[in-house]
């Protein structure tokens, strides 16, 4: 299931058991999938991470 896109035509997927996965690319007909968090409250946390820290001084977080 496809939670989430970064706009710049990569998508978020979470998973069987919770896994959530970014794809490589912008195409979801055969994709090549990342692993990035163990479930989703990591993939959020994660997520906040990254924001705080780009608002904080414009570095691109782990996602």
């Amino acid at each position: 299931m496809i939670i989430g896109s970064n706009g710049g035509g990569r998508s978020y997927v979470a998973g069987p058991g919770g896994v959530v996965y970014r794809t490589r690319t912008a195409s979801l007909d055969e994709p090549e999938l990342d692993r990035v968090a163990d479930d989703l409250q990591q993939f959020l946390e994660l997520l906040e991470r990254s924001l705080t820290r780009f608002v904080a001084n414009g570095e691109l977080g782990y996602l």
